[in-house]
């Protein structure tokens, strides 16, 4: 019984020290409020590329982002932009539905209720489409392609697809979710739907192939990843800005959906994964004082047409902040967190200051 409560005890002061140290290393940060904002004009095009896996300070250090570097000093830079979670998924959830659905994990068999920006769309009759690297065909509802696991060395994934989780949008409008060939041939003839969202595939998305016999792309290797997906955007992102498609208030946003690395309980490593933004959920519900379950600081790259140039701010911001700002530019509704006075619109990002 002694050595019994002898160990509870030793539980307890690690439990102890182990809050104890969370609240020091997470402690809430403090932001001033956002700044007052109006919503930029409606868009007529908007792009959302979203890339995988990588902090903002990283990346734009490594020499093979090189493209991904110009991009940031070229444009509109926002250098306090987060992801809203970890893992992968909630965040793509969270960019089209401004909630995750209490999801912490990234499996593909999640099923997600409720409005999204495309049911949005839908009702205002503006056009749009979800473009999937290299998914096999017009509305595949597999969750990996090709193999039917993780495990094999696959390119498409379903948990990269927010629209293809949601049971309305993939009952009735899987349509919409289309393979990067069929953007190619609308970038030529000019027929883009007004709202598009790209996720490359694991190679070119900086995320790699998680394993599997030869995989093409191992998730180990992280200076390839990042150089192949500086390659993908310089490849696509040109043909949008020379498109049809790129008049009037056109917009890309290039984004990042969450940190990348490991958690550790290095004090600046954990506190650098776990960096939360404006409606980052609690780490522990009803303990606010141990802090936010934060996405990590994420490099978020704003093109727009008639916008700014060289310019980089530090505006806290997350996802919810592009899906408020698409949203506010169609005058739409704002959906869950994207309706919160601390979710700042990204309009100085995207509007030349008069």
């Amino acid at each position: 019984m002694r050595r019994v409560w002898t160990i509870l005890i030793a539980v307890a002061v690690l439990g102890l020290a182990l809050a104890v140290y969370l609240a020091i290393v997470l402690r809430p940060q403090t932001h001033p409020a956002p700044p007052t904002a109006g919503a930029p004009r409606p868009f007529s095009h908007v792009f959302v590329i979203v890339m995988e896996n990588q902090s903002a300070d990283t990346l734009l250090a490594n020499p093979r982002a090189s493209y991904i570097r110009s991009l940031a000093r070229q444009y509109a830079y926002d250098s306090a932009y987060y992801g809203v979670t970890h893992p992968s998924l909630p965040n793509y959830v969270a960019l089209i539905a401004g909630r995750t659905f209490g999801s912490h994990s990234d499996s593909p068999a999640q099923r997600f209720s409720g409005p999204t920006l495309a049911s949005e769309l839908n009702q205002a009759g503006i056009s749009w489409q979800a473009v999937m690297e290299s998914l096999p065909h017009t509305g595949f509802a597999g969750a990996w392609s090709p193999g039917a696991s993780e495990a094999a060395p696959t390119l498409y994934a379903e948990k990269h697809d927010p629209f293809m989780l949601f049971r309305n949008l993939r009952a009735h409008d899987r349509q919409h979710v289309v393979p990067l060939s069929v953007l190619a041939a609308e970038l030529t003839s000019g027929a883009v739907p007004r709202f598009v969202f790209l996720t490359p595939n694991l190679c070119n998305d900086m995320h790699g192939q998680a394993g599997g016999r030869h995989p093409a792309c191992p998730e180990s290797q992280k200076s390839r990843l990042i150089r192949d997906g500086n390659s993908f955007l310089a490849a696509w992102i040109p043909r949008i800005l020379h498109s049809p498609a790129w008049h009037g208030n056109a917009v890309v946003f290039v984004v990042w959906d969450e940190g990348g690395g490991a958690p550790t309980l290095q004090p600046g490593a954990l506190r650098a994964y776990m960096a939360p933004g404006p409606e980052a959920p609690l780490l522990l519900a009803g303990l606010p004082v141990l802090g936010r379950l934060g996405g990590g600081n994420v490099p978020l790259i704003v093109i727009a047409r008639d916008g700014p140039r060289h310019k980089r701010i530090a505006l806290w911001a997350d996802h919810y902040s592009i899906l408020k700002t698409i949203e506010a530019a169609w005058h739409l509704p704002y959906l869950g967190h994207a309706g919160s006075p601390s979710v700042p619109l990204l309009t100085p990002l995207i509007e030349r200051a008069s």
